[in-house]
């Protein structure tokens, strides 16, 4: 891997650290960057560009065996039964960045 790789995924790496810690530690994004002299402009830039493709999906930026996971995992699921059809379903699905996408039935 040359070094410009190298730069890119320490630096994926260090804002996926940073986004992660955000995340987990209670504070709005506005005081976590004021405690640690981040841009709030620079943070937002980062949380969505690695949550719009995940970070396996940056191409050429991430080792393929770091922090990998399923990019779609199969589900095995018995056919409803008519009465279970009839029962109201929701799927929800958090897109990150506060969005959700529901899915309802019923």
């Amino acid at each position: 891997m040359d070094q410009g790789n190298e730069a890119r995924l320490r630096r994926v790496a260090h804002w996926q650290a940073t986004v992660d810690e955000q995340e987990s530690s209670g504070l709005s994004v506005r005081e976590f960057c004021a405690e640690r002299g981040l841009a709030p402009s620079q943070f937002y830039y980062w949380r969505r560009r690695l949550s719009a493709v995940g970070v396996e999906g940056l191409p050429g930026e991430v080792d393929p065996e770091v922090g990998k996971t399923p990019a779609f995992m199969e589900l095995d699921l018995e056919r409803p039964t008519a009465a279970q059809k009839a029962l109201p379903l929701e799927i929800r699905l958090d897109l990150g960045g506060g969005c959700t996408l529901s899915i309802r039935r019923g």
